[in-house]
């Protein structure tokens, strides 16, 4: 074995000194490494010098920290077919080996599926006899790096909390999945609604980190983003979208949606309005309508009527009064309402006056 080990240095450093060897040895590689079905191409060219007696071309790869060969490739006048060594016996299956030729001093391993274990570094090694006997020449070495698709996201965003969300909260909304590789990342898009689910905002969420962790196995990596957002209002019947990104380009339809979320909020908006458009009214029936904004709605039997004149005294509930005034009458009418959430309760209100 040291022997076999120093004919091997020494032949190579003879070719070192000047002696005539092999040119333009290189390992190269051709198409696009994808895990799965694939159209790579790892080559070996060389140039010999004339003479020069090509015994075999075999490409060595990295395998635990040491190259091992995993190919021999024969020139056509040897009479024998690329053949698979021990050590490349996991390529068995999925390759296709192509000898040099008269018209072509290449070599060529055709990947026809590309797993994980691909992902390595290569070097090409001739063996040759010369008029000064036989040498070995070996190239540079080169690298194949196996990409991995991504895929959806595991499922929708979680969130927390993940009820009794009110305005003014902090909610953190968690995507996990296959970001794929290199690794990609997610973004987040929220789409504010109203309550029969149009989009009428829409908020992108872009520079959000993803972190990875790669997984054995399936050349990708899995993603985990965070996005924390102080909810308001407008936020109600909101859907938060988690998108992956690869390879800088947003993929269209590899997202998971929240359904619509709701936010609490407190009642505010109140309005009072009259059944009539005049500013004095004769004497008779005349209706009130009070309506609002908050969330939950108020109920019908939340909303209650006072005069200003009877402040403490409820004349009404719901969200219409009816009443029958008489001259002399005249008053400013009052709508409180009030909605409660989480143990709380609010109230807004607003008033009209009504002449007579």
């Amino acid at each position: 074995m040291k022997r076999v080990l120093y004919l091997y240095t020494f032949l190579l450093l003879i070719c070192l000194k000047g002696v005539e060897c092999l040119t333009n040895l290189q390992i190269s590689t051709v198409g696009h490494a994808v895990l799965g079905l694939s159209d790579l191409e790892l080559r070996c060219s060389y140039n010999p010098e004339t003479g020069d007696d090509i015994y075999s071309i075999d490409i060595s790869a990295e395998l635990n920290g040491q190259y091992r060969t995993i190919v021999a490739f024969y020139p056509e006048n040897r009479r024998k077919d690329g053949t698979l060594r021990m050590d490349g016996n996991y390529l068995n299956g999925r390759v296709t080996m192509n000898n040099p030729n008269q018209s072509s001093n290449v070599a060529v391993l055709i990947f026809n599926q590309t797993e994980c274990i691909d992902e390595t570094m290569y070097k090409c090694r001739v063996t040759y006899d010369s008029n000064i006997g036989t040498q070995i020449q070996e190239s540079n070495a080169t690298a194949i790096y196996v990409e991995g698709s991504p895929t959806f996201p595991d499922s929708v965003p979680s969130y927390i909390p993940l009820a009794g969300i009110e305005e003014g909260m902090s909610v953190v909304f968690t995507c996990t999945g296959n970001v794929g590789k290199p690794m990609g990342k997610f973004r987040w898009i929220v789409y504010r609604r109203n309550a029969n689910g149009i989009s009428i905002q829409e908020s992108l969420y872009d520079n959000v980190t993803t972190t990875g962790l790669e997984m054995p196995g399936t050349c990708t990596f899995n993603g985990t983003s965070q996005l924390t957002l102080q909810v308001e209002s407008l936020d109600n019947n909101a859907v938060v979208r988690c998108q992956v990104v690869y390879q800088d380009v947003p993929q269209g339809n590899l997202y998971k949606q929240t359904n619509m979320i709701n936010v609490y909020y407190s009642v505010r908006n109140v309005t009072v309005t009259k059944s009539h458009l005049h500013d004095t009214f004769g004497p008779g029936r005349t209706t009130l309508t009070c309506t609002s904004d908050g969330n939950p709605a108020v109920r019908n039997e939340d909303y209650k009527w006072y005069k200003m004149s009877q402040q403490y005294t409820v004349i009404g509930t719901g969200s219409q009064l009816i009443t029958n005034a008489t001259v002399g009458e005249s008053d400013v009418y009052i709508c409180v309402a009030q909605n409660s959430y989480n143990g709380k309760t609010f109230s807004s209100n607003s008033s009209i006056q009504i002449k007579i």
